[in-house]
C-alpha cells in the first residue's frame, strides 16, 4: 500500500463524490469512511487492541477490536473483512450493528460498526497493534470513567451502543 493512498470521499449524506490522497483528506477535513469489529469471545467478553506507540495517530490508545479505513472500492463490510483478516488474523461472519456519523477533529468520519463472537486464536499485527485482551464491558466502562487513553472513535461507538458513561 502507498505511503498516501487514494481514499473515497463523501457528503453528508454518504455518497461518493471523489477520490483524494489520505492526506489531502486529512488536511482539508474531508468525510471518508471507516470500519469498526468489536469481537467477543464466548464468555461475552470484547477484545480491545492497544494501539501501537509507533502509530501517527493515537499511539498507545485502545481501541476497538479492529479499526481502518475503507479503501478506494471497497464496501464496508469488504473493508471490515480484510483489516480482521490483517490485524487479528481471523476470519468470521459479521454482523452489521449500525453506522454512525461521527465528528471529531473538525471532520465528519462515516463509521459502520460490525460484530462477531469467536473462539478462534487471535495472531495481533505487531506493526499495528502493541497488545490486546479480551475485557469486560463493565472493566472497559470503568477504565472510560477512570480516563484511559482510548480513540475517539472507539469511545463514541462504545458509548452509543454500550451505554457507556460519558
Amino acid at each position: 500500500m502507498s505511503d498516501d493512498p487514494l481514499m473515497e470521499v463523501v457528503d453528508n449524506n454518504d455518497n461518493i463524490i471523489g477520490t483524494y490522497p489520505r492526506s489531502q483528506i486529512r488536511r482539508d477535513k474531508m468525510s471518508y469512511r471507516l470500519i469498526a469489529i468489536f469481537v467477543f469471545n464466548n464468555k461475552g467478553e470484547l477484545f480491545v487492541q492497544k494501539r501501537s506507540p509507533e502509530l501517527k495517530r493515537y499511539p498507545d490508545c485502545y481501541d476497538s477490536s479492529v479499526g481502518g479505513h475503507v479503501e478506494l472500492g471497497e464496501d464496508y463490510e469488504t473493508a471490515a473483512k480484510r483489516e480482521m483478516a490483517e490485524e487479528l488474523g481471523i476470519t468470521e461472519d459479521l454482523e452489521f450493528v449500525g453506522k454512525e456519523k461521527l465528528v471529531y477533529e473538525d471532520a465528519v468520519r462515516f463509521v459502520a460498526l460490525f460484530k462477531c463472537t469467536t473462539n478462534k486464536q487471535i495472531k495481533i499485527d505487531k506493526s499495528e497493534i502493541r497488545t490486546g485482551r479480551f475485557m469486560g464491558i463493565s472493566q472497559i466502562n470503568k477504565m472510560l470513567v477512570e480516563k484511559e487513553k482510548f480513540t475517539p472513535v472507539f469511545s463514541m461507538l462504545f458509548k452509543k451502543f454500550f451505554g457507556g458513561n460519558k
